[in-house]
């Protein structure tokens, strides 16, 4: 007889209401747009998956432990060699390539200039349906700073009178908000030619495009 493990109901997706990040002008905020995002929660380690996958299957969840590292494995080789990944029960994976800097279509572009921005995934037919089907409960508001484009760009200008370029550290500083949302602004900002991304990854500033601020 196969044992079970008792398990809090699934199915129940907890959302929380925030001031939607906005650069455009468009929201105030007095009045910001409303946005709406999952309540972050503890993620699931490999270790619980290897349990669940275990409970639900007659593998032994050593073995289960060691197809997900080799999943994740190959996976990786196959995004590399540029491959998309098509798992059936899960859905597909890709790349997504992208610019260091804003180029315009005439301008020259090489391999140095291209880089990797992150992995798409698109889920399949199976996983969008049973998501369909989830329960949505509240969770309440989120406490976030929003703040207007016009304000973002005094700030900055003022900061970059006295200096030569800004860390994501003192854009957060600057702008009395988080570090992701600090990043979203300077990466907003570089996408549409404001500033320029120098240095490594671990040690990136950004530098202001002359004649934007």
């Amino acid at each position: 007889m196969r044992k079970t493990k008792a398990t809090k109901k699934s199915g129940t997706i907890a959302y929380q209401l925030n001031p939607r990040y906005d650069l455009q002008g468009e929201a105030t905020e007095k009045n910001p747009l409303m946005g709406v995002s999952v309540v972050a929660s503890t993620p699931v380690t490999t270790k619980e998956m290897a349990e669940r996958i275990g409970f639900a299957t007659s593998v032994n969840k050593v073995d289960v432990v060691a197809v997900l590292t080799a999943l994740g494995h190959e996976l990786s080789r196959a995004l590399l060699d540029g491959r998309t990944v098509q798992i059936d029960e899960i859905g597909s994976f890709g790349l997504k390539l992208g610019l260091k800097e804003p180029k315009y279509f005439n301008d020259r572009v090489t391999q140095r200039d291209v880089i990797v921005k992150g992995i798409s995934f698109r889920p399949c037919k199976e996983l969008k349906e049973e998501l369909r089907g989830a329960e949505i409960v509240s969770g309440g508001h989120a406490v976030r700073t929003l703040l207007t484009r016009t304000i973002v760009e005094h700030r900055l200008a003022t900061f970059f009178a006295d200096h030569p370029y800004i860390y994501r550290s003192q854009m957060e500083q600057l702008c009395e908000c988080s570090k992701h949302l600090a990043l979203k602004y300077l990466n907003e900002l570089v996408d549409e030619g404001y500033l320029r991304a120098l240095g490594r990854k671990n040690s990136r500033f950004y530098a202001p495009v002359p004649g934007r601020f």
